[in-house]
């Protein structure tokens, strides 16, 4: 044999080495990639079993619950009438028969158990049974169900990239198969790219490998924390629940959504600096939805730190502009911080985002969401607050950042805030009741409300007397109000009343009315529960508000109190 030929046969064998040794990896790069295949597999089957089982779970619990609540409680609510009804009018064995019903109730239901129902007190502890029922376990098999989907979409894209580790294997394969039917030099360039591609593919499966090993797993004991942390922030027991949370976050030091219900809860206990960090704590771990920023953004609001709470307001509505509660809270922020030509603009923007959502909504025969109307609410209660505070009218309900923490002129910001407020009030009404903004036109002047009760009426109904009540205050144990109202100019076609309590509107006594009060200049209206003699006002705050044609012609405030 020549010396040709003896390389030639030299040359063959080691290509032949070669794609041994590549067809061995190509062996050795399926089996991990059927592994990771079949982790990610029983990642998705597990997944999707506690996925059923979580809403198996809520909505058989809320089922539950919802008999309990409405069925059973309301029935016994209910028997609670009629025992009164049937005291104040001395029927005794109607007394003792309801007593009686009431009792067979209790042992129906798990809602009317002493661990959740004291008779005394008349009023279940509908909280802790909704946690114990179904909250957290749904919490735990929810959370499951998201881990297991994260473990699955990691492995499925190890075993992708295994996938095309193959793939290169093989075209690596058939460059030195190629490599054997030329000659000369150009061949060894085949031998060197194919070598490249193995050697990156080595690299690469050693990645893959460790990728593996250091996969998310299924936490069971942080996501157990974390779902009895879930029940007891949902009852109010939030330095438990902080407990909780932070025995999650020390299993697994990743768990975004473990620092983020931290945080609501020493937002809830007041600590907005720790509820801050623990919010972007869980930032930084990936969680970074709407959610999040725009109670991050409210968060740094009444902190006082404007700029933060705008920056955090800007990440959604740059992208959603639809979300009309942190436009409010962007423009809000802008007013403390005294920059009044971006929070109009802001303001602006809220209000044509509110007309465009109602008109898309009735143009597709719909109605707007329920939320929209309770958002333009809050908003305008946001502004309330923050009027409050620079008077030094605190209330029990007041978010608002403290008053020497507001920049530029206080009277100002306080008159800006006014005009704001009423109108986004107007603006609520008109697209709620017509679908349009409120035109400008002229409206009635009405005189300041006189708050009391009707005390005198003639043979046809008309009223004679009215009782003024003292310092605008009403005791408590009175089933109904009458304001008095005068006017001047034109009558409205339509009156709306709207009645807050607390600063929440109670819609059970806005009225609508389309009656002409042309023929008088002083009329009343009367709220509240004359119709029954079960219910009667309750203590706190009573604002009205008059809207004459959608436009707010005035407000007054009383207070229910004991005396």
């Amino acid at each position: 044999m020549n010396t040709e030929s003896r390389k030639e046969q030299r040359f063959e064998n080691m290509v032949t080495i070669l794609i041994a040794s590549v067809a061995i990896w190509v062996a050795i790069t399926a089996y991990f990639q059927n592994y990771a295949s079949n982790i990610s597999d029983n990642a998705r089957r597990r997944a999707q079993q506690y996925a059923i089982e979580a809403t198996k779970k809520e909505v058989n619990g809320t089922i539950q619950f919802s008999y309990d609540w409405q069925g059973a409680f309301q029935t016994w609510r209910e028997l609670s009438w009629q025992i009164t009804a049937a005291e104040q009018n001395g029927d005794t064995a109607a007394v003792e028969r309801y007593t009686q019903m009431q009792k067979r109730i209790e042992s129906l239901s798990k809602l009317l158990a002493p661990e959740y129902f004291d008779p005394a007190v008349g009023w279940p502890e509908s909280y802790k049974y909704e946690a114990d029922a179904y909250l957290v376990e749904a919490t735990r098999l929810s959370e499951t169900y998201l881990a297991e989907s994260e473990l699955g979409n990691f492995t499925d894209g190890t075993a992708d990239a295994l996938i095309v580790q193959i793939t290169l294997l093989t075209v690596s394969l058939s460059l030195y198969g190629l490599s054997m039917a030329l000659k000369g030099r150009v061949r060894w360039l085949f031998i060197v790219v194919g070598s490249g591609i193995v050697g990156f593919c080595m690299l690469w499966l050693g990645w893959s490998m460790l990728e593996l090993l250091i996969r998310p797993e299924v936490d069971a004991e942080a996501i157990a924390a974390y779902a009895e942390g879930t029940g007891l922030s949902y009852q109010g027991r939030y330095e438990e629940a902080i407990e909780k949370f932070s025995e999650a976050v020390t299993e697994n030091p990743y768990y975004a959504k473990a620092y983020y219900e931290r945080g609501l809860a020493y937002y809830e206990l007041g600590d907005l600096n720790t509820a801050i960090s623990e919010m972007e704590a869980a930032r930084s771990e990936g969680l970074d939805d709407v959610s999040i920023n725009w109670n991050l953004g409210w968060t740094y609001y009444l902190a006082g730190q404007y700029d933060k709470a705008i920056e955090t307001n800007e990440r959604i509505l740059n992208s959603q502009p639809e979300v009309l509660g942190m436009r409010m809270n962007q423009a809000i922020s802008y007013l403390a911080l005294g920059d009044f030509e971006n929070s109009r603009a802001q303001y602006d923007l809220l209000i044509q985002e509110a007309e465009r959502q109602v008109n898309e909504a009735r143009a597709a025969g719909s109605e707007p969401p329920a939320s929209l109307w309770y958002y333009m609410d809050a908003g305008a209660l946001d502004l309330q607050n923050l009027i409050d505070t620079l008077e030094n009218n605190l209330k029990v309900w007041t978010q608002a950042p403290p008053a020497d923490l507001v920049f530029g002129d206080h009277n100002a910001i306080r008159n800006f805030a006014e005009e704001q407020m009423k109108r986004l009030k107007e603006a609520t009404v008109a697209l709620e009741y017509t679908g349009q903004l409120p035109a400008q036109q002229e409206v009635m002047l009405v005189q300041a409300f006189t708050f009391g009760k009707i005390t005198g009426r003639d043979d046809q109904g008309f009223i004679t007397d009215f009782e003024p009540a003292p310092n605008s205050i009403v005791p408590f144990g009175e089933k109904s109000f009458t304001v008095e109202f005068t006017y001047a100019g034109q009558a409205p076609q339509q009156m709306i009343w709207k009645v807050y309590v607390n600063g929440i509107e109670d819609q059970s006594l806005r009225i609508v009315s389309n009656d002409d009060i042309s023929s008088g200049s002083t009329w009343y209206r009367t709220f509240g529960y004359e119709y029954t003699n079960v219910f009667i006002l309750s203590e706190g705050e009573y604002t009205v508000e008059l809207y004459a044609d959608n436009k707010l012609v005035q407000r007054g405030t009383f207070y229910v109190l004991q005396q």
